[in-house]
């Protein structure tokens, strides 16, 4: 058919349909007859019209899903030691989350709504706010291989050793700003600029923030399988830091590294190192690492076991200098690495400056589909000189943490987890912690997740 056939015939098809509650006459075999279109191609332009309107219905989505997850913990001795004057506490948070997301094709818009709050804590009537917002952004496609993403957005990188949404928190983490994908068969790629402000200012871009969080940041993240056992992966991040006083002021730190992993069958073998430099908040010169070797291998199909280190260095107390060898693990996730206990997530203030060397053993055992039992032991030492008050050295040797869980899945939706772990730490541990050593550290929680998909358009 000719462009003017298809013209004419699809003004006359427009107003046919215009027309048709109105009179019987059927304008398409008035075309018929006048020779000016066949039925042939009448037929033909039909099927295309349906095929394109069914692909298109194909390819949107609207989907609204729920997060809702009370747990419930016993805290004695959780992130510090307990003493004869401490006694347990016990309480139950929530987390309730509701999640929109709209696809078609070449377009995303994702939102999460949450509600966090500990039971009781308001009374009957609420008077305070809880509610926020978790993820907000659009992901237009600019073609097959790019996507742009913009807005609040989790970054879920690597093992989370770095960037991490850190899901364990009801709160989780998110960052606001724009994140540029490219994504082959062997090459996968994003890169990501951030800038924060307090408010909408007439002049001036000052920004002091009281949690620390930085004024800009930008990162690059890349992964790219060299052969089938092979994979290659590198971060570069730069996260800027405002001087408290002086606004001028503007204090850049560096991390730079990577990872490399090895597969073969049920064999896993991976280390990953990363090199800090730059300034911290206090303008002091940088010259810190990270090393995390780790081998994984799943036996007869059930038992997975994991070990490995994690080496984070520190500063000497007993002979410090203007240089700080203290590495900061950004914006990552402690809690799967350190132990369930949370005695090391703020760095470097958790362990009074001096690094941290973490050697673990990871055991999980897959029973059915349903259930699963996890056992995890951590040994705990400083990687350089911690004084006490005395300004004696204290012993490397921190402590021992063991953790025992397991997970029971329900149903598609719906997930038990019950954890418990106990801390048998060292005098040093005092120190850096406080509290009596000789007291047993104790942690237990039960949490139960629901995750439904409430409603999904694609589905009706």
């Amino acid at each position: 058919m000719n462009l003017s056939k298809k013209l004419v015939f699809g003004m006359f098809l427009s107003v046919s349909v215009s027309l048709t509650a109105q009179t019987p006459v059927n304008l398409t075999d008035i075309l018929i007859q006048k020779g000016i279109i066949t039925q042939r191609e009448v037929d033909s332009i039909a099927v295309t019209s349906a095929f394109n309107e069914k692909e298109n219905i194909q390819n949107k989505s609207f989907i609204i899903g729920l997060d809702f997850r009370p747990r419930a913990e016993f805290r004695d001795g959780y992130r510090t030691l307990p003493n004869d004057t401490t006694s347990p506490a016990f309480f139950v948070s929530n987390r309730s989350r509701l999640l929109f997301t709209y696809q078609s094709k070449g377009f995303i818009f994702h939102t999460s709504i949450q509600d966090v709050r500990v039971w009781g804590a308001e009374g009957q009537f609420s008077k305070g706010s809880n509610l926020g917002i978790f993820e907000a952004y659009v992901e237009p496609s600019l073609n097959e291989n790019f996507s742009v993403r913009i807005g609040r957005q989790k970054l879920d990188i690597d093992n989370n050793r770095l960037f991490s949404p850190a899901n364990w928190s009801q709160f989780s983490r998110a960052h606001e700003g724009v994140r540029l994908f490219y994504n082959s068969e062997k090459l996968s790629t994003d890169v990501m600029g951030a800038f924060s402000q307090a408010k909408e200012n007439v002049f001036e871009t000052d920004f002091t923030s009281p949690t620390n969080n930085y004024k800009l940041m930008a990162f690059h993240h890349l992964t790219y399988k060299l052969t089938k056992n092979i994979q290659l992966m590198t971060i570069n991040v730069v996260d800027g830091y405002e001087h408290k006083t002086n606004p001028d002021v503007l204090y850049l730190r560096a991390t730079s590294g990577g990872r490399f992993t090895f597969t073969k069958n049920d064999f896993i073998f991976t280390t990953a190192a990363y090199y800090q430099y730059g300034n911290d908040l206090s303008g002091a010169e940088i010259d810190a690492f990270y090393v995390q070797p780790e081998i994984k291998y799943k036996w007869f199909g059930k038992l997975t076991s994991t070990i490995g280190a994690e080496i984070q260095s520190g500063d000497d107390a007993k002979n410090p200098d203007n240089i700080y060898n203290s590495f900061v693990p950004l914006f990552g996730v402690a809690h799967r690495f350190m132990g369930n206990m949370d005695y090391f997530t703020s760095f470097p203030k958790d362990v009074k400056n001096g690094g941290l060397v973490n050697p673990y053993l990871f055991l999980n055992y897959q029973l059915n589909k349903k259930l699963s039992i996890r056992v995890d032991g951590h040994l705990f030492y400083t990687q350089n000189k911690v004084v006490d008050t005395k300004g004696d050295v204290i012993d490397s040797y921190l402590g021992f943490e063991n953790d025992f869980s397991f997970k029971y899945k329900f149903n598609e939706y719906t997930t038990l987890d019950v954890g418990f772990s106990y801390l048998l730490a060292e005098k040093s541990m005092e120190t850096l912690k406080g509290g009596d050593s000789d007291n047993p550290a104790l942690w237990s929680m039960c949490m139960i997740t629901f995750k439904p998909e409430l409603f999904n358009y694609k589905k009706l």
